[in-house]
């Protein structure tokens, strides 16, 4: 962790990366759970300021009900 000590790396960028890891996570699991796309949940949900509207979207919306017809 050298690149923290010299300051190359500024410490809150690799705090909020690890942040936007965790979110992207959770959407991902929400959107898979809601039966919803879950490449979209991902991409918001690593995406600076949008991933927390994005959390609360997924973690607000309902379930689908996917019927299938034969």
């Amino acid at each position: 962790m050298d690149f923290l000590r010299d300051g190359s790396v500024h410490p809150a960028v690799l705090f909020y990366t690890i942040i936007s890891i965790g979110i992207s996570i959770v959407c991902f699991l929400l959107a898979k759970d809601k039966r919803r796309n879950t490449v979209i949940a991902v991409i918001t949900g690593l995406v600076p300021i949008l991933n927390y509207l994005a959390l609360a979207y997924y973690v607000g919306i309902t379930k689908l009900d996917v019927t299938e017809e034969v």
